[in-house]
């Protein structure tokens, strides 16, 4: 059995460890309630843009914007990753990098070019350093402090490139927050876009609207915003999954450290009753041998 000084020193390691685990848990918690508060503040917008798209797409013709055009063979694709800066977040990162690896193996197994955009300095540093990743963008901060305007600069980017005939298709790849338990890596599509279905709007009333300019052009003019929605809302996402899986880690370290420390208590009581005992016994001993 360990000594009880080693005993006492492995306690107060594990109890400033769990200290550590205990605020972090507190800090993702925090940090997920405000982005939770941020999602639910852009809700309003986003769900007004899909609903305007669905009566225009009604009317518009389906071929009113180059961005709607399916190319007739896809030999470049550009995967937008959208990732972490940090780990201690359970299998987040590990989960989102082979699902990423999966979709780049499809592409070269169809001979689909792949190029990477990459939200993230943990996928940066993963995709970086293999050898047939091409990676041709990444975001140069802290993916936490990504706003709005920096969504709208990084599509325009894409939307170059696909109206350039650079890239035929463009998804992203994030991390859908399914509950605060569970977090799945998924594949979403971007372009070309797939107009949201204009049969969820009723029949009748899509028939009184009278649209000014003509719905060709409020469709080529939503579709930049529409998209800038998607990944906005990707991103958002995968930093809520982010969050929540830290917090749900860090209660599970925090957990265990209790465990531990329950088990390093009743070992080192054990050992400071033996030596207690054992101190008895050779202050007996002695007396009995005077």
């Amino acid at each position: 059995m360990k000594g009880v000084k080693e005993l006492k020193a492995r306690i107060k390691s594990v109890t400033n460890i769990q200290k550590i685990t205990s605020a972090m848990e507190m800090v993702a918690a925090t940090k997920l309630r405000r982005l939770q508060d941020r999602a639910l503040s852009t809700r309003p917008f986003a769900d007004r843009i899909e609903a305007m798209m669905r009566r225009v797409a009604a009317h518009a013709d389906p071929d009113a914007s180059p961005l709607l055009q399916v190319p007739d063979k896809v030999t470049v694709e550009t995967l937008v990753i959208v990732g972490a800066d940090k780990g201690l977040c359970g299998a987040y990162n590990s989960n989102l990098a082979r699902h990423a690896l999966k979709e780049l193996e499809k592409n070269r197994d169809e001979g689909v070019a792949t190029k990477l955009y990459i939200f993230g300095r943990r996928p940066q540093g993963f995709f970086s350093k293999l050898k047939d990743a091409d990676v041709a963008w990444v975001y140069g901060q802290s993916v936490e402090k990504i706003q709005y305007p920096d969504i709208r600069r990084v599509m325009n980017l894409l939307v170059a490139g696909f109206l350039d005939g650079e890239v035929q298709r463009v998804r992203v790849i994030y991390t859908e927050m399914k509950s605060m338990a569970v977090f799945t890596p998924t594949t979403q599509g971007l372009l070309p876009v797939t107009s949201p279905d204009a049969a969820g709007e009723e029949s009748g009333a899509a028939a009184d609207y009278i649209l000014e300019p003509s719905p060709d052009v409020i469709m080529k003019r939503l579709l930049p915003r529409y998209l800038e929605m998607q990944l906005y809302a990707a991103a958002l996402e995968s930093l809520a999954s982010e969050f929540a899986a830290r917090r749900m880690a860090m209660k599970n370290a925090t957990d265990a450290a209790d465990d531990m420390l329950e088990t390093l208590a009743t070992a080192y009581n054990k050992a400071r009753q033996e030596g207690i005992t054992n101190e008895l016994l050779d202050l007996v001993g002695g007396v009995v041998a005077s």
